[in-house]
């Protein structure tokens, strides 16, 4: 089986019709059987069944947040505020992206004024088609950047995301980020300083003072051979000072986190998007890889401006572990697709 046949969206290129409920079917792969001799995938056909609605001032010429939520509606109102409190919304259309919600998502998302898109379907998260199918919504409308944004992503300041289209535009980058920090704990859901998110995911932090310090200052790799992926890639300085020198540039980078991108929208649509069949990991390394290997390095702009990413609030949200049988496939499909090319990009 020819996987790279299943790594980009099948309805790019085709036309649609977006009216209020639309379907898409996406052909996307998930591991079957992995052992030390043999790995196999098979393929699957997902439906995915949308609901859209465009806020009414919508502008074409603005770029286009995409902020994918499941249930939540705690944190989905506080990032709605930071975005208004930030005059985001004067400055990009916002597509509240809900993915098989039981909360009632749409009604609050209606009465800010923004665009409601609902997806579901019967496979499960998907980050990448939730991503995917609201990009192909703004190439149908015209739309010329679409910023993908976690639902725990927040403005540090106005002029910070000022700055950041700017530079985006200015370096006519196809896919730009930049410097991410966690919130001071005045702002983040987690009440306790020291999480058990956090305990969880990096031990070594247990009792260590971790807020206001990096969580993204760009893309590092690391060996690992307990791993199916030989380098994997990782966090740069993570737990370190937004001023180090060494994350507080302006750089070329060899991948972007997926909680803030900004992107050329045809640019995306033309590599393929996001790769359907990475659902929870990987897709935003997977795509920046494809444009360094087309030419188009990523760029980091971390120079003197942060963003606030309060990751510990959405570890293990929804009840939906993320350590489950789709998180091992994309591990495994990512080492297939890989293994062999990233060592001649990473730097």
């Amino acid at each position: 089986m020819n996987l790279k046949l299943f790594c980009e969206c099948n309805f790019f290129s085709e036309n649609f019709e977006f009216g209020q409920n639309f379907k898409l079917n996406q052909q996307e792969l998930i591991m079957k059987k992995h052992s030390n001799e043999k790995t196999s995938f098979e393929k699957k056909e997902v439906e995915y069944r949308c609901t859209w609605q465009k806020q009414k001032k919508w502008n074409n010429s603005l770029p286009t947040l995409i902020v994918p939520i499941k249930n939540n509606l705690k944190l989905l109102l506080i990032t709605i505020k930071n975005l208004k409190n930030n005059n985001i919304d004067q400055k990009a259309n916002i597509i509240i992206v809900d993915d098989r919600s039981e909360e009632e998502i749409k009604k609050p998302v209606l009465e800010n004024n923004l665009s409601y898109l609902r997806v579901d379907n019967d496979k499960g998260f998907n980050f990448s088609m939730l991503n995917n199918i609201a990009a192909k919504i703004c190439y149908n409308e015209g739309v010329k950047e679409i910023i993908l944004w976690n639902s725990d992503l927040w403005c540090a300041s106005e002029r910070y995301f000022d700055i950041l289209v700017k530079k985006h535009r200015s370096s006519l980058s196809k896919v730009s980020g930049s410097k991410l920090i966690y919130p001071p704990t005045h702002m983040s859901l987690n009440e306790d300083p020291d999480t058990d998110n956090i305990k969880s995911a990096f031990p070594g932090m247990a009792g260590k003072e971790w807020r206001e310090t990096i969580q993204f200052g760009g893309p590092s790799w690391v060996l690992t051979p307990q791993s199916p992926i030989q380098i994997s890639p990782i966090h740069y300085k993570r737990f370190s000072q937004p001023d180090d020198r060494r994350v507080n540039c302006d750089r070329g980078v060899s991948f972007i986190t997926g909680a803030l991108h900004i992107w050329d929208l045809k640019y995306f649509i033309k590599i393929g998007g996001l790769n359907p069949s990475l659902s929870r990991n990987f897709q935003d390394v997977d795509i920046c890889l494809r444009a360094c290997i087309l030419g188009d390095i990523p760029m980091y702009f971390g120079k003197d401006i942060f963003f606030y990413h309060d990751e510990s609030a959405n570890f293990h949200s929804n009840k939906e572990s993320k350590n489950n049988h789709q998180m091992m496939s994309d591990h495994v499909l990512f080492s297939k697709l890989w293994n062999e090319k990233a060592a001649g990009i990473v730097f």
